[in-house]
């Protein structure tokens, strides 16, 4: 597996295991953020939606889709901005920016890694 790939394969799991914390223990997770805990089905549907995004990513990353890897550079680091908007609008509690922070993180080891690949390859290795 490619540098690139395994950083996406990582990523995969730790959305695999974000899902599945919320789909099994939302508010536990709701409170550790600092949100209102909910009784309400969307957290359940949402998480679902998550815990199959994160198995988007490892299957992409097992197949070394390096274009689907390469897209996910660009999507990642995204979300802290949208979820800093919804902080400035007093909507969510900052602690949340970590989750858009872990995203940002491990879009920037990606990026590392597909450039490293391509220095790799046109020097020959």
């Amino acid at each position: 597996m490619s540098k690139s790939a395994f950083s996406v394969f990582v990523y995969g799991i730790y959305v695999v295991l974000l899902g599945i914390f919320f789909l099994f223990f939302p508010n536990v997770c709701l409170s550790i953020l600092g949100m209102k805990t909910t009784g309400e089905v969307w957290i359940h549907v949402g998480a679902w939606f998550v815990i199959w995004v994160g198995i988007y990513y490892i299957v992409a990353a097992r197949s070394e889709a390096k274009a689907f890897i390469r897209w996910t550079t660009y999507g990642r680091p995204t979300f802290i901005v949208f979820l800093a908007v919804l902080v400035a609008l007093n909507m969510i509690e900052p602690i949340i920016i970590i989750i858009g922070a872990i995203d940002v993180i491990s879009a920037i080891w990606t990026i590392s890694a597909l450039r490293s690949e391509k220095v790799s390859s046109a020097i020959g290795r």
